[in-house]
């Protein structure tokens, strides 16, 4: 995508949409940007989030609304919009406690505002049903933390065996 560039695509708000959103994101930037992983993983998300939550408003034949992706690149960033035609109460937000290891929702949000640095939100549609969640990721993360010296990696290294309970395992 080149900068100031916007793309947008209808989805219809089943179950597939999230997979036919991830298909957008390598179709539209490519598995070789730097940002596909994380704008691919925050999309995936909010589409999912939108099939999920946005169920009791206004319904396709599939039980769930219409909803529109947008991706905006500007200034450095690259922006992603999820709307829906839901009439869900009260916006989105990061659960206070965070969901147990076993737990099959509530990490959302939490992976979104991780990758966008906590810009992200959401706004209503005003006199018309729904709402947009939104969230900005840098077009060009920063590279990752240097690694500790192999010295140093090696002191923190497990031992070969792994400890189970009632036993351990080499």
């Amino acid at each position: 995508m080149s900068p100031e560039t916007y793309r947008e695509i209808h989805l219809t708000g089943d179950h597939a949409s999230p997979a036919r959103a991830r298909d957008e994101v390598r179709r539209w930037l490519g598995e070789e940007h730097p940002a596909y992983e994380a704008v691919r993983l925050v999309v995936s998300e909010l589409v999912t989030n939108a099939v999920l939550h946005a169920r009791y408003g206004i319904t396709g034949p599939s039980g769930a609304g219409p909803l529109v992706l947008r991706l905006v690149a500007y200034g450095g960033l690259l922006r992603v919009e999820v709307s829906d035609a839901g009439l869900a109460a009260g916006g989105p937000r990061v659960r206070a406690e965070p969901a147990g290891l076993l737990a099959e929702s509530g990490r959302g949000l939490a992976i979104v505002a991780a990758l966008s640095g906590g810009s992200w939100g959401h706004r209503s549609h005003g006199r018309e049903p729904g709402r947009t969640v939104w969230c900005e990721v840098p077009a060009r993360p920063s590279p990752p933390e240097e690694s500790p010296p192999a010295e140093a990696a090696a002191a923190h290294e497990p031992s070969d065996a792994v400890t189970l309970a009632g036993g351990s395992c080499r």
